[in-house]
């Protein structure tokens, strides 16, 4: 009876622990913001969100690093896909003249199933 009750508490435990640290790899979408003098109104929204983040990759699924690859696009105004901080980013422009650019942005992990998206949509300045 004894042996019953310790396997029972045991996978009780595992079974805890488990979903907690399912949890607790699942990121809500995040709004990261950065600013640009290349677009109109100076300032972009980007929606990073994430799922299965290891604390090695970790800083990846953050708003620091999100703003980082932002910035870049919008400094070079990438309207091919393009490696940029770890993330691969495909635009799809929606107009032209004034350029409207949706991009969307992934970093997968090498060698976990670490999965991070960042998308953001631009109107670039005539310039």
């Amino acid at each position: 009876m004894r042996r019953i009750s310790l396997i029972f508490a045991g996978a009780i435990a595992c079974l805890v622990l488990s979903l907690g640290a399912t949890a607790a790899a699942q990121g809500g979408p995040k709004t990261c913001t950065t600013n640009s003098k290349n677009v109109i109104g100076h300032t972009v929204n980007g929606t990073l969100t994430s799922r299965n983040v290891n604390s090695v990759q970790a800083e990846y699924a953050t708003c620091g690093h999100a703003k980082k690859v932002m910035t870049r696009i919008l400094s070079i105004r990438v309207e091919q896909p393009k490696s940029v901080a770890g993330f691969y980013c495909v635009p799809s422009v929606l107009s032209t003249h004034p350029d409207v650019v949706n991009y969307k942005c992934t970093f997968k992990g090498a060698d976990t199933p670490m999965f991070v998206k960042l998308a953001f949509r631009v109107k670039y300045n005539l310039d």
